[in-house]
């Protein structure tokens, strides 16, 4: 009998797992020192896992979803260990990055400050920051990396100093290597100024309306 035993981990280890993402899923047999094993896997997912140490997933789905649990026989020896626990990998949809200004309306010159969440909020997220461009042609924006923000930020917070102007920002999230991105933000909009007279050009974006150029008293 061999007395090792056989466990299945995660990596990266995150609570939530989204689709697209790439993980590796291994088997490790605990006190197995330099000893050579071969693996075999089962799984209840669709998905055939080879008779590997590591099961790398490079882009993952909800087709991976399920049970996974290994053992380990070593080379030299006929047999083997027990079947591991199952371990329960559940991929979720995309996730879906959420943007909250404040103030929403400020005065020429003032300072906001953009906060951005991930819904069902796990860990090792860097947070992407973006000014959104119009393009009137055709209604719809573009995002403008804002600065400091190119390699993402620890910081789930972002101030914007001397806002002069009414301006629409987004963000968005990332981890892992290589980064996985979640869905942009929703628009939001930061108002600066007096209050409107007239709108010389109105862009709609979704369920958004802007005025891009106007005259305020």
């Amino acid at each position: 009998t061999v007395p090792n035993k056989a466990v299945v981990t995660l990596q990266p280890n995150w609570s939530k797992i989204y689709s697209g993402e790439t993980i590796t899923l291994r088997c490790e047999i605990k006190d197995g020192g330099d000893t050579e094993w071969e693996y075999e896997w089962r799984t209840t997912s669709s998905e055939k896992p080879s008779n590997q140490h590591e099961q790398s997933i490079r882009s993952v789905s909800a087709s991976h979803s399920g049970d996974y649990s290994c053992k380990g026989r070593k080379k030299s020896e006929k047999s083997s260990t027990d079947w591991s626990d199952p371990f329960n990998l559940t991929v979720s949809d995309k996730a879906q990055s959420v943007l909250t200004v404040s103030p929403s309306w400020l005065s020429a010159g003032a300072s906001v400050t953009l906060n951005c969440s991930v819904k069902d909020q796990s860990a090792g997220w860097r947070f992407y920051w973006y000014k959104t461009v119009p393009d009137p042609s055709d209604n719809s924006y573009s995002y403008e990396l804002l600065p400091g923000s190119s390699s993402g930020t620890e910081q789930d917070s972002y101030i914007v100093h001397g806002q002069t102007h009414t301006a629409g920002y987004v963000c968005r999230a990332g981890r892992g290597d290589p980064v996985y991105y979640t869905h942009y933000s929703e628009p939001q909009f930061i108002w600066t100024g007096g209050q409107f007279i007239s709108c010389h050009v109105i862009i709609k974006f979704n369920l958004f309306t802007v005025c891009d150029q106007y005259t305020v008293y």
